[in-house]
């Protein structure tokens, strides 16, 4: 539930706090694989909406598959952010 006060307050730094406390010693295992993973896209999704592009597109690469499978909405979020970074280029590179 923090997490998604932090997309509804669209409060970046409480997301990275979060994630911060999650990655703490065995703090994720309390979360089964359901939750982690709607954790780690409701996550990118606020990175898609907050971030610098080149941030959200090192997340992407760090977290896409081996943390979590993105969604469609996720992979719409990292269309819409690359748009409007004017970074479509990049789109070969997320496929």
């Amino acid at each position: 539930t923090g997490l998604l006060q932090c997309c509804d307050l669209k409060d970046i730094k409480l997301a990275y706090r979060l994630n911060k406390a999650l990655e703490k010693g065995d703090n994720w295992k309390f979360l089964d694989m359901d939750r982690l993973n709607t954790y780690w896209s409701k996550f990118f999704s606020l990175l898609c909406m907050m971030e610098q592009i080149d941030v959200v597109l090192k997340w992407y690469k760090e977290m896409s598959c081996s943390l979590f499978y993105p969604t469609p909405k996720n992979i719409l979020d990292l269309l819409q952010a690359l748009d409007a970074a004017n970074h479509l280029e990049a789109i070969p590179s997320v496929w």
